[in-house]
């Protein structure tokens, strides 16, 4: 008896340990930051290149999946990115680890209201307040909303530039979905963590 004791403790500390959430930067959810005031020229983003993907982990395991970037713009002003908005389509949220009727039952869960209510919320948005430039990657400060709620948030990303000009972007950072009241918290005996794990690469057309 001791012995399947023993093992089941270790078999759970096993499976809590490899549903950890993706180690990366905290983008936070701070107070509502200042929008930047557009300067310089629009270039709109590439949205069929573009991608969103998500890692959500709870006790059992983890899911993963990408959602579809709607529409979106920067203004560079010479090399600097001066403002910039993002229209992000939560109908278009996809499993990508599952197929058939675990997929669709999940993608349906996900757009509900105990998720990200996709009937009343069909888009977050990201709107950008200041990208500072850094030693190894520019810092990007900036609103985001989802379920009709702001905060704000900042994290690094690195933009790379061909002969000056912003052609692509790429970050990745965590957020608390509490935040936003996508509150859902699983089944009991398989917690879902509050921590989502974000990963963006944007293209400029």
């Amino acid at each position: 008896m001791k012995k399947i004791t023993v093992l089941i403790s270790l078999t759970t500390i096993l499976a809590v340990a490899c549903s950890k959430p993706p180690q990366a930067q905290q983008a936070g959810a701070s107070e509502v930051y200042p929008i930047a005031k557009p300067q310089g020229k629009e270039l709109q983003l590439d949205t069929t290149k573009s991608v969103i993907k998500w890692i959500g982990t709870k006790v059992t395991g983890r899911h993963n999946g990408t959602v579809a970037l709607k529409s979106g713009s920067i203004f560079v002003d010479g090399d600097k990115i001066t403002a910039g908005k993002f229209v992000i389509d939560m109908p278009s949220i996809t499993v990508l680890d599952l197929s058939g009727e675990y997929k669709a039952k999940l993608e349906k869960h996900l757009k509900s209201e105990d998720f990200f209510y996709v009937e009343n919320f069909p888009e977050a948005i990201f709107e950008i307040a200041s990208v500072t430039p850094g030693a190894n990657a520019d810092r990007v400060k900036g609103n985001l909303t989802i379920r009709g709620i702001t905060h704000g948030i900042e994290f690094d990303a690195h933009i790379e530039r061909e002969k000056k000009v912003v052609k692509k972007a790429h970050a990745i950072f965590n957020i608390d979905r509490q935040k936003w009241k996508v509150a859902y918290p699983g089944k009991p005996d398989d917690l879902i963590s509050d921590t989502v794990n974000i990963e963006i690469e944007l293209f400029v057309k």
